[in-house]
């Protein structure tokens, strides 16, 4: 008995020998890695650590380098169409594009005397095949802060009834939150039950400026692409030349990394293939 025991520690022992070696090594790997990029950068190259870590002959061996797919058709058309125009779309703009990987247009256009907005919005979305558009004014009338239309797929903000307060950046940032508000209300997700989400309810400009969050909760998002696809929109991506394979889609190889990806993927498919077709049919 004692002598099975001495041999499970020492089974045990190698094992955390092996796992510490790997750790070591990986560390050691990832130091080098930012050492190089650190001196590239100083050399005025636009360099991470991952950038060197997945062009190792090692990684590419394995995703064949990677493919940058771009975002096709327009996500979201913010109009901002306030006499004197702020930066309220464009830091949605900035926020929302890097989030989400899509195209987003911003447009500053002033309201026209007499003419309908929401119609003239209507017309900006057929033009530019926008999912959702966003449509930002500045109406003392009409007090409401949001107004959504879901069967046109446009959300209005008005701007007027976010004024005041002594910080000079609150108004703009009331707006910022009021845009993710509206998209999120516009494109079917509704109030979340987060705590700070910035879907929450809100019903005074104080509560609205108690939210801590100005973005939207990450499985936000997936509910919201998943709808903006029936519209011809998808997502940019940053994916190895193998998921390239594998969906069907990839150039034919260009260099030798390629080349190894490219018979390992084919190679499986005929395999999988192969036992597919040999499994009977049920009657």
């Amino acid at each position: 008995m004692k002598k099975l025991l001495s041999i499970a520690l020492a089974l045990v022992a190698v094992a955390v020998c092996a796992d510490e070696a790997k750790t070591n090594e990986r560390a050691r790997i990832i130091a080098e890695a930012r050492a190089e990029a650190e001196k590239a950068v100083a050399a005025g190259r636009k360099v991470t650590a991952a950038d060197i870590l997945m062009n190792r002959p090692e990684a590419l061996r394995k995703t064949g380098g990677f493919l940058d797919v771009p975002a096709q058709g327009t996500a979201v058309l913010l109009i901002d169409a306030r006499e004197k125009a702020g930066g309220a779309c464009d830091q949605f703009k900035e926020v929302f594009a890097d989030l989400s990987k899509m195209n987003v247009v911003v447009e500053k256009t002033p309201a026209k005397d007499g003419e309908c907005q929401l119609k003239a919005a209507k017309a900006r979305q057929e033009a530019t095949k926008a999912a959702y558009t966003l449509l930002v004014v500045e109406c003392e009338k009409g007090q409401s802060a949001v107004a959504v239309f879901p069967e046109d797929r446009i959300a209005v903000v008005n701007a007027a009834p976010l004024k005041g307060g002594n910080d000079p950046l609150a108004p703009e940032i009331r707006v910022v939150k009021e845009l993710w508000r509206a998209l999120g209300f516009v494109s079917g997700i509704g109030y979340a039950p987060f705590q700070n989400d910035v879907l929450q309810p809100v019903y005074s400009v104080a509560e609205l400026d108690a939210l801590v969050y100005q973005v939207m909760q990450p499985m936000h998002f997936q509910k919201m692409y998943r709808g903006m696809e029936r519209f011809g929109v998808k997502r940019g991506r940053h994916i190895p030349y193998r998921v390239a394979v594998l969906e069907g889609w990839a150039a034919a190889p260009t260099n030798e990394y390629q080349r190894i990806v490219w018979d390992e993927v084919r190679a499986w498919q005929a395999t999988n293939a192969m036992k597919k077709a040999s499994v009977p049919m049920s009657k």
